[in-house]
């Protein structure tokens, strides 16, 4: 599907069309770009992990890129961040396990201030662990709304602006009726965590007498966002529609980027995964689970990237028999005002539904071998697949974009 050029006779009817409606902007682009698929190389940099015994992953959360060049890697098995310099070499590790200053239990993700200072998300109880550059405890930060901290809340997803932090997680309701309300959001705060806005929201219910779990009702934006140059939230609300929204910390969205996008149907391996990742979940309710439902495809976007110079890189949804042979991954890549550019498929063999692909902010990428199996390993719900059960060592892997 994305790796057929069109006839030059097709270029003006399948040209990006942009328009304003009520304040936004609306960008509507065809399934493919007039050029086709570009195919590029990558040119390996350094590479941490794997068979070398002085350096051991756990469980890679989250890779970040700071404006110096720097690269934090969340290990959220060790509780620690891994603070590198471009080369790949270690300059300093940060956090530990525990409860104490400057320790974390169970992290998912973190985000860097502009002074150094990491900022770690434990999951629950959810707070963020601040760690000074050079290792000293700086404290921590609480998600409060109204000036009151947020009860059995759970932090999930962090970013940082100049004008404040976006705070992502669920907030949790227990009513005496065999109930729990899970109330999915996502907030602009103050630097100190405190709500602003609340800029999107969902409702989960579950019902314990009747305990079913549907992955389109699990699901929310927590992996599709990012924060472009100028502050503005890039967000991929919608797990089956291929949009964009450019957002204003106030909520305002001012850009909406759609494409053309025919979802393909899910392998067999997708769907074990899928099934075995509800489960994993289930297991931390109270009651034993009746029956799962899982969407027949993968989601449209599976994450996306500003770069430095604007563009946005978006990871998007493709079937292994459309990418073009010797290529392991394929991006849409759109210009800053919501233009798609090009498409890029990656050479190489490794396996995007086995291993992670960290796009970096100055365009290069980071590969993750064996973070899936890694991550189910964790969670419980390796399965009993030859695969799943197959031992694994992380490799963090640093290459160029031959372009």
């Amino acid at each position: 599907m994305l790796s057929r050029p069109f006839a030059a006779i097709f270029c003006l009817s399948l040209m990006m069309a942009a328009a304003v409606v009520s304040g936004q902007t609306i960008v509507d682009n065809p399934a493919h770009p007039a050029g086709g698929v570009e195919t590029i190389a990558m040119t390996e940099q350094w590479r941490l992990g794997g068979e070398d015994e002085d350096f051991f992953f756990g469980t890679i959360s989250r890779i970040h890129q700071d404006p110096a060049g720097k690269i934090y890697i969340l290990d959220g098995q060790l509780c620690q961040v891994h603070v590198l310099n471009g080369d790949g070499e270690l300059l300093i590790s940060l956090g530990s396990e525990g409860d104490g200053p400057g320790e974390v239990r169970g992290p998912g993700d973190f985000y860097v201030s502009p002074d150094g200072t990491v900022n770690i998300l434990q999951g629950f109880p959810g707070k963020i662990v601040k760690i000074a550059a050079d290792g000293t405890p700086a404290g921590t930060t609480n998600f409060t709304v109204d000036g009151t901290k947020a009860q059995f809340g759970v932090l999930i997803r962090g970013l940082e602006s100049e004008k404040g932090l976006f705070l992502g997680g669920i907030q949790m309701e227990f009513g005496g009726t065999g109930q729990s309300k899970q109330n999915y959001f996502l907030s602009f705060c103050d630097k100190e965590g405190g709500q602003i806005d609340r800029l999107v929201k969902k409702l989960h219910v579950i019902e314990y007498s009747d305990f079913r779990m549907e992955e389109n009702a699990m699901d929310f934006a927590w992996s599709r966002m990012d924060i472009g140059p100028n502050g503005q939230l890039f967000i991929a609300q919608s797990r089956n529609e291929y949009a964009i929204s450019v957002m204003d910390p106030d909520g305002t969205v001012t850009r909406i980027i759609n494409r053309s996008y025919q979802a393909a149907p899910r392998t067999d391996r997708q769907k074990e995964i899928a099934e075995q990742i509800i489960d994993a979940i289930a297991k931390y309710h109270p009651v034993p689970l009746r029956s799962k439902e899982i969407e027949k495809t993968e989601p449209a976007i599976g994450g996306l990237t500003v770069m430095n110079n604007g563009r946005i890189w978006v990871q998007a949804s493709v079937s292994d028999e459309a990418l073009p042979a010797g290529t392991w991954n394929l991006f849409d890549v759109f210009s800053p005002e919501g233009k798609l550019e090009r498409q890029v498929a990656l050479k190489g063999s490794f396996n995007r539904n086995r291993d992670a692909a960290y796009l970096l902010p100055d365009g290069r990428l980071i590969v993750v071998t064996g973070a899936l199996d890694a991550f189910l390993n964790q969670m419980g719900a390796s399965g009993d697949s030859e695969a799943s059960q197959e031992a694994t060592l992380l490799e963090v892997i640093c290459f160029e974009l031959d372009s």
